[in-house]
């Protein structure tokens, strides 16, 4: 592994990394370790984005990044083509606390659907650069609170909607909650998809299976080790557990009725506990290394409730020809100081048409251009 080093005082920029005293944070940083693979490169496409959160290509190639506690969605051109935005664009502010995002040419327009605490909106494209139409609300009533962000994602005509838990472990009321629910593109025709996802943030459909995959964040409160996080493939008509079951359908002792865990899913593949895995990507031939090609890229958002702190990193899962996972390996580290205490906190992970990664902070309030070195 390659360590980049920088110095940051206030705002410091070089050809490779770029970061500053972060806000609303009061310490200053003064050193940042980048550890990827020598292969790799990475620099700052853009910073003072605050609360960078999720984010989504349009159709002219353009980064479009939700920053939900900002209540804001904006625009992040590079014009030049120099692997930095020239500008932020403002799209929409003042909305509840808007996450992701998803964009889709249909018959009557283009447009941009954005997933906030308790709707679904979409935007038409209007003829200028980056100006759309007023907000058209599609689907309302989404329950608020608890884990506020909704992930959305669109295949074959069909929203899927990502919904988390309202509460660390409880039996939910509410049958969007801790579930993923799809919808017609107009909002219409909802039913729940699947269900016992705790907190699956990050949601992604294979290229290989066409099957969606997601990353889930386990409950709280069982020590440092348990319940590992998950990734799931994720189908119809499936129960993933939570809150009665975690990890390989193991009963949750908190629950004095029975419920058979013969009976949910297990996950596909399993992480360090409390890591907060919140974004995921499959990686096609692009601008990295060819060894990439097969690969899902994850982010880790980092724990809060470890006695030894862990995530705060980006992991590689190496695929084979077919998507089947044959194993794991970090890609980039260096975002936890030895200290325990973070120096960023990757968010969503996602590939963009030129084939580069691009990777959101919402501690630093930056994006990162991963390409080749």
């Amino acid at each position: 592994m390659r360590k980049i080093g920088l110095f940051l005082s206030f705002i410091l920029f070089s050809q490779t990394v770029c970061a500053f005293s972060l806000v609303p944070h009061s310490h200053k940083l003064d050193l940042l370790d980048l550890n990827l693979p020598p292969d790799v490169s990475i620099n700052v496409f853009a910073s003072d984005v605050p609360r960078a959160r999720h984010m989504a290509f349009d159709d002219q190639g353009v980064l479009f990044l939700s920053q939900a506690k900002a209540g804001k969605v904006v625009a992040l051109p590079d014009i030049d083509k120099n692997g930095k935005a020239d500008k932020t664009v403002l799209v929409l502010e003042n909305r509840n606390a808007p996450h992701g995002l998803v964009f889709i040419q249909l018959d009557d327009g283009y447009y941009l659907y954005i997933a906030e605490e308790t709707q679904v909106i979409r935007l038409k494209r209007l003829g200028k650069p980056f100006k759309f139409g007023k907000p058209e609300t599609i689907i309302n009533n989404i329950p608020g609170g608890g884990h506020y962000t909704r992930t959305i994602k669109i295949k074959n005509n069909k929203l899927y909607l990502s919904v988390g838990s309202s509460c660390n472990v409880c039996i939910e009321d509410n049958p969007l909650r801790a579930a993923i629910s799809r919808f017609n593109l107009d909002g219409s025709g909802g039913e729940v998809f699947a269900e016992g996802l705790r907190n699956s943030v990050g949601i992604e459909f294979s290229p290989y299976s066409g099957d969606l995959w997601g990353v889930n964040n386990g409950r709280d409160m069982l020590g440092d080790h348990h319940p590992k996080e998950e990734l799931n493939i994720i189908r119809q008509g499936k129960h993933y557990g939570w809150p009665y079951c975690y990890e390989s359908q193991i009963f949750d002792e908190d629950f004095s009725r029975k419920f058979d865990c013969s009976k949910t899913e297990p996950p596909a593949h399993m992480f360090t506990a409390h890591m907060a895995p919140l974004g995921l990507a499959f990686y096609q031939k692009g601008n990295l290394p060819a060894k990439y090609d097969h690969s899902v890229f994850i982010a880790f958002h980092g724990s809060w409730n470890r006695s030894v702190p862990a995530g705060y990193k980006v992991v590689r899962l190496k695929l084979d020809a077919s998507g089947n996972i044959l194993g794991q390996e970090d890609f980039i580290t260096g975002w936890l100081t030895e200290s325990g205490a973070p120096d960023g906190r990757p968010v969503d992970i996602e590939q963009s048409p030129e084939g580069d990664l691009y990777l959101s902070d919402d501690y630093l309030g930056v994006v990162y251009r991963i390409t080749k070195n």
